[in-house]
């Protein structure tokens, strides 16, 4: 006779929320910089601009918006680290695997931020 213990989980553990959500919190702040960035960078001139004789078009950044980037990329940047802590918690058992986009999200947040640091502070 077997003994056959059934599943007893209704829904996923605590970790695997706190992992799911600082997952796409991290993603969705990475996207967030990358949408802030396109609208502070400066705007280029295109055939039709120069066809036409446009001056309208600022070569500058907005300034006023280059801290939410840096803001957006730091946010991003931490929930990925508190993300593979999590991750890290939850890899003791056999079906479970570390999550790729978080290490990707890591890396692309941190290095941006670094890029931000650059070109802001000199």
């Amino acid at each position: 006779m077997s003994l056959r213990l059934s599943n007893r989980r209704k829904k996923p553990d605590l970790i695997l929320r706190l992992l799911a959500w600082s997952n796409a919190i991290a993603v969705f702040s990475l996207i967030g910089a990358v949408c802030v960035i396109a609208i502070a960078k400066p705007k280029r001139m295109n055939f039709l601009d120069h066809f036409y004789s446009v001056q309208r078009l600022n070569p500058a950044w907005n300034t006023s918006l280059t801290g939410y980037i840096g803001a957006l990329l730091l946010l991003s940047s931490l929930f990925s680290i508190i993300g593979l802590i999590l991750n890290s918690k939850r890899l003791q058992r056999k079906g479970d695997h570390v999550n790729a986009t978080l290490v990707l999200s890591l890396i692309a947040s941190t290095v941006s931020f670094l890029f931000y640091l650059r070109f802001t502070l000199g």
